[in-house]
């Protein structure tokens, strides 16, 4: 039976805020919950993300946190697979693998571990809820696979689905929007986000949208100020940085690096 510890670690982790300092915290609060209980699957599971994170945005010391987050994703596909540990057939272990592998650049992998796991969504209670979010965040694979149109339907769908939604279905949607050149429905779609809710990096789909449909000096100063924000809480994060992302579309790639540009990063 799983320790009640290890799920309260777990829903504190899941509680810390997008930032350096709330990724730390929740290393520490996983690290707890699978000193726990070592077969709790979920922890693993989500532990993975953490990393997944911090290699996304350059944080910590770790030169390593996309094998991290490998190491822990492949952990809980072990977990799911074996019979005696109370998680067979459980979708979020393939569901936070899929996650990392498209990070490794392998889009067709990734998007079948999504279908795969999208096919134990068996809970009638949760199922909802489970196969929309689940929609969302493979809708970011096929952001950055090159396939926006896709992505944005996906969302679109998830969210009626599930109408009490995260407002992360709103940030995946707006980068859709601007991969597909929507920069005013990108723009749109971020302030739908409760301001308390906004994380930093939505600051790059806005201004970089707003970099693109600048047709005067004073709408292109918007989309710098906007930019400066985001590189005083961030000043370490680049263009390079930026680029170094996994695209399977060169031209994708390019269209966002573009905007970013545009809109004052480095």
């Amino acid at each position: 039976m799983t320790s009640e510890k290890a799920k309260e670690n777990s829903r504190l982790a899941r509680q810390q805020p997008l930032t350096p300092a709330g990724n730390e915290e929740a290393k520490r609060l996983f690290r707890l919950a699978i000193d726990e209980d070592i077969d709790y699957m979920p922890a693993y599971a989500e532990f993975s993300y953490v990393w997944l994170r911090e290699c996304e945005n350059g944080w910590g010391e770790s030169s390593n946190a996309l094998g991290e987050a490998e190491r822990l994703a492949d952990k809980a596909v072990e977990l799911s697979k074996d019979e005696t540990k109370g998680w067979l057939n459980d979708f979020r272990a393939l569901w936070y693998r899929a996650m990392v592998t498209w990070h490794q650049n392998d889009f067709a992998k990734s998007l079948q571990e999504y279908n795969d796991a999208r096919a134990l969504i068996s809970n009638p209670e949760w199922i909802n809820k489970n196969t929309a979010e689940l929609d969302a965040d493979m809708a970011e694979a096929l952001i950055y696979f090159g396939d926006p149109k896709r992505a944005i339907q996906l969302v679109l769908d998830a969210m009626e689905l599930y109408p009490e939604h995260p407002y992360w279905f709103h940030w995946i949607l707006a980068r859709g929007y601007y991969q597909a050149g929507r920069y005013q429905d990108a723009v749109d779609e971020i302030e739908k986000i409760e301001a308390d809710k906004k994380p930093n990096d939505v600051r790059l789909i806005v201004a970089a949208s707003l970099a693109q449909i600048a047709t005067t000096d004073s709408m292109l100063n918007e989309a710098k100020a906007l930019m400066k924000e985001f590189s005083d809480i961030e000043p370490t994060w680049t263009l390079a940085k930026s680029a170094a992302y996994p695209y399977d579309s060169a031209s994708e790639r390019y269209h966002w690096i573009d905007g970013l540009r545009k809109a004052g990063l480095q």
